[in-house]
């Protein structure tokens, strides 16, 4: 499963680089838009030095619209290993974030699917859709998926997972409001 996210993640990070035009300096209220792994703690989950492994980008795409990402990953060998990647594309035009939702989707399953691992719909989730990632009978994590207007927001994690709708809405729900609101400065 590992190798899988890591190659859907260096997918996505060259299609990143392809689209953009220019780098642009992260604020606190960029940063807020993620799910992070500090936000784990609330649930029982915390690594100690998280922060020193986090990385965060903005770039302007080509098309006008505002790319942020975020990443995490345990330092090899951790008793509990973790991967996170969130994607935030604010600003494309609404026919175009259907189509690059969509794209991701796809993508996403060819790539889980190689690597033996098939995605399931965890019921109940108000916005966006959440997949529980399972290799075997195992779950080794989640993606999630969400689309509004000129927003997209996609969400990768494995070595943990929620399966729990209500759990996921507690971590998710302020960050798509905060989401809904954002506003680039340009």
């Amino acid at each position: 499963m590992r190798q899988a996210a890591r190659a859907f993640l260096c997918m996505l990070a060259l299609l990143a680089l392809g689209a953009c035009d220019t780098q642009e300096p992260l604020t606190e209220a960029d940063k807020a838009l993620f799910v992070r792994v500090g936000d784990l703690a609330d649930f029982g989950v915390r690594y100690a030095d998280a922060a020193s492994r986090e990385t965060f980008s903005k770039a302007k795409l080509s098309d006008g619209a505002h790319e942020l990402v975020y990443k995490f990953e345990t330092a090899s060998g951790e008793p509990r290993p973790l991967h996170m990647q969130v994607n935030a594309i604010v600003g494309r035009k609404a026919s175009e974030a259907v189509l690059a939702d969509a794209a991701d989707k796809v993508a996403m399953l060819g790539i889980l699917k190689k690597a033996g691992v098939e995605g399931r719909d965890v019921p109940g989730v108000n916005s966006g859709k959440l997949v529980l990632l399972v290799k075997g009978d195992q779950p080794v994590g989640n993606v999630f998926t969400w689309q509004d207007g000129t927003r997209t927001y996609l969400f990768v994690m494995s070595g943990l997972f929620v399966r729990d709708a209500k759990v996921w809405q507690k971590l998710i729900a302020p960050k798509l409001e905060q989401l809904t609101r954002y506003e680039t400065k340009t």
